[in-house]
């Protein structure tokens, strides 16, 4: 005995007339994002630029400040450097002055006798920033050499 199947599906390759009868398939949910889904998505975007660009401008700032300092080491070099050429052995004291090739900069010198009779101490701030008057300091032992070494034999 045979029995035959009965099913109201359809198969493969044939269509079927669906659950309302009316020859359409059933209708799913739509595919894509709603407009919350979206407006979230924005709203995320939007305060991880915010967040990004306030680290830009503190890069920006960073970078500034790196190249003052860094033109403030190199003028400090030049000026122990002319120091050494000029001065050769530069009496105690403070003083002060401007960069000539630098506008905005200044430096400003200490000079200290030490336990060592031929050499000084030299400390030597460069200054673009009142507000960081020790931003740039470079400390330097100089050497009388006007004077001969004693060799005694």
């Amino acid at each position: 005995m045979w029995r035959r199947a009965t099913s109201t599906s359809a198969r493969p390759g044939e269509r079927g007339a669906g659950a309302s009868g009316t020859g359409r398939a059933p209708r799913s949910r739509a595919q894509g994002f709603t407009l919350i889904e979206v407006l979230v998505a924005l709203t995320i975007v939007a305060f991880a630029f915010v967040g990004l660009l306030g680290l830009h401008n503190r890069n920006l700032a960073m970078v500034a400040r790196d190249e003052d300092l860094t033109r403030a080491t190199l003028l400090g070099r030049q000026f122990i450097t002319e120091m050494e050429l000029i001065e050769q052995f530069p009496e105690t004291g403070t003083t002060r002055g401007e960069f000539s090739n630098a506008p905005g900069f200044y430096w400003e010198r200490e000079v200290e006798d030490t336990d060592l009779p031929t050499v000084r101490r030299v400390v030597v701030h460069v200054v673009w920033d009142p507000r960081m008057p020790n931003a740039c300091e470079l400390i330097y032992y100089i050497r009388d050499r006007r004077e001969p070494d004693d060799i005694t034999n």
